[in-house]
């Protein structure tokens, strides 16, 4: 087994403006129409890049097709699926995007998932990645999971949560040969940012197990180099783009968002 441990320092986001942006989004989405595949948002503007082409708008079952990809391909196209649509108990979408392409078909299916849209405690993603086919198909693909307990989270941001208490992040990710959890843990920094520790385990699987140690003895330094040096990229971007996104208003983000909604595409 590897182990990997690596800390970073985040901008932080209020709990208050999470919760405010979930609603805006439900009251977004609840505030469109169909009219047959087209949708339309509150103030009667056409939606553009989305349309229904499947169930009842916002219902379990409901589907969605994304228009204009970048490339053109309509294989390329994501298609989204309603799970479950209830904001006081859970939120579900399945979002899939496939590449039909002969030489190199791919699928990658992701659920989001959050408990609670109106006063959330749980957010979850659920991936998997198909690629290629024939008997090497497993090794080109694979599976990952990451829940978060949102509560426990802004407790243990905030200095409240035991350091003994499960961490409020954990994942896992699964390939034929390898499987990783993976777990994060926020703690306040003395400027109020926050200090997220994120820890990996790794366990090689099959022919790959006895193998794992080795390759840990020959390159383990680089695998700890490259581990931290991948988080410390996400933690640059995130501390960019964060803050701009906190000084807004969730009003503002809202007209922002709809506007964006309703560009039309150009490719």
């Amino acid at each position: 087994m590897a182990r990997f441990q690596h800390t970073v320092t985040l901008v932080p986001v209020p709990r208050r403006l999470l919760e405010s942006c979930l609603g805006m989004l439900h009251d977004l989405a609840e505030g469109t129409e169909a009219d047959g595949a087209a949708l339309r948002l509150p103030d009667g503007r056409p939606l553009t890049g989305l349309v229904l082409t499947e169930g009842r708008h916002l219902r379990p079952g409901a589907r969605y097709r994304a228009t204009g990809g970048a490339d053109g391909r309509p294989e390329t196209e994501p298609t989204v699926t309603v799970f479950a649509w209830d904001r006081r108990r859970e939120t579900a979408l399945e979002v899939v995007t496939q590449d039909d392409d002969p030489a190199r078909p791919a699928r990658l299916a992701c659920v989001l998932g959050v408990r609670s849209a109106d006063r959330p405690r749980e957010a979850w993603v659920e991936a998997t990645v198909r690629t290629g086919a024939g008997k090497g198909a497993k090794y080109l693909g694979g599976t990952g999971r990451l829940r978060l307990d949102l509560g426990r989270w802004w407790a243990s941001a905030a200095g409240h949560g035991r350091r003994s208490s499960a961490a409020p992040v954990r994942g896992t990710v699964t390939h034929a040969l390898a499987r990783a959890t993976v777990t994060a843990v926020p703690r306040p920094a003395p400027d109020g940012r926050w200090r997220v520790t994120v820890k990996a385990r790794v366990r090689g699987r099959s022919f790959a197990r006895p193998l794992l140690p080795v390759a840990m003895a020959v390159a383990g330094g680089r695998a700890h180099r490259a581990f931290a040096e991948a988080l410390d990229g996400a933690a640059a971007q995130w501390n960019a783009q964060v803050p701009g996104l906190v000084r807004k208003e969730v009003e503002q983000l809202r007209a922002e968002l709809s506007g964006h909604l309703c560009v039309p595409s150009h490719g």
